[in-house]
């Protein structure tokens, strides 16, 4: 497995489409069209995905996409059903003899988003990356899960032939458990960079120091189970210190500060007791 490269098309030009497509570009497979509403945008990276001799081209016309064996939609959440209609009929006016996989990359969205495909009878799947994705930022895929779901088996060999290529992670699940996923991965990043900008604006120009104490607190987590290293005042019941804490940030009139330390305070002892 992994020895098949594939034409692809996306449709999209944001961060997942730029990195996706990188990463395929580089695991071998043609990048052969690149659609997207904002012609800039869409232009842009057909032309950074040739530098390193691809051949891929841009398109404002959704039916040249339909030309390629893969057809991912790396577009926000609210499009795919709406691009799912507008492919389900280009492909019924289409005098192709085949039809492509169509996938969505999203983790918060079912695969019956695809519906309009799935009643024509096209191949549907999906294939996300469970990582934060950015343009200015490098990521070695290896690193990222994959989450696939797929209605046939066919689809399903090729997903995974995909996640082959890209040396990565991956398992199957389906959509209500890839949303399960896909918040847990909120709380892991998302909920973890709003706690570090907090703690970033309470340290001022001293906020590099706390980098490495950010560093040492994940990696524990990482051996072993968050609850079983979580330290600091709010576990120890160490009231006196939480108090000097809270009237600090009213002090200083920092009251989001005040709102989440509170919360998390009183639910740290909560959680580990019940774990243990």
């Amino acid at each position: 497995m992994g020895n098949r490269h594939f034409r692809i098309s996306i449709a999209g030009a944001g961060n997942m489409a730029f990195r996706l497509g990188i990463a395929l570009r580089d695991a071998g497979h043609a990048i052969t069209r690149i659609w997207c509403r904002r012609r800039d945008a869409g232009e842009k990276l057909a032309s950074i995905l040739n530098n390193e001799g691809g051949n891929t081209t841009f398109t404002d016309h959704l039916a040249e996409l339909l030309d390629s064996e893969i057809i991912i939609l790396a577009v926000s959440d609210n499009a795919i059903n709406e691009m799912a209609a507008k492919l389900a009929a280009e492909a019924a006016n289409s005098t192709l003899s085949g039809v492509p996989i169509v996938l969505h990359t999203s983790g918060a969205t079912a695969i019956d988003a695809l519906e309009p495909l799935i009643s024509r009878g096209i191949p549907c799947g999906v294939l996300w990356p469970m990582m934060t994705l950015s343009k200015n930022k490098n990521l070695d895929f290896k690193e990222a899960p994959l989450l696939i779901e797929h209605q046939d088996e066919k689809t399903g060999a090729i997903l995974k032939e995909i996640a082959f290529s890209l040396r990565c992670e991956h398992f199957s699940c389906d959509s209500a458990k890839r949303l399960q996923m896909h918040c847990a991965a909120v709380f892991a990043s998302n909920f973890v960079n709003y706690a570090l900008s907090l703690a970033f604006e309470l340290a001022g120009d001293k906020a590099p120091y706390l980098i490495p104490t950010a560093i040492e607190a994940v990696r524990k987590c990482c051996i072993f189970h968050p609850d079983q290293v979580q330290t600091g005042p709010a576990l120890r019941g160490d009231h006196k210190t939480l108090e000097k804490h809270l009237e600090m940030l009213q002090s200083l009139g920092m009251k989001e500060h005040e709102e989440i330390y509170r919360a998390i305070s009183k639910n740290i002892p909560n959680r580990v007791k019940k774990d243990k």
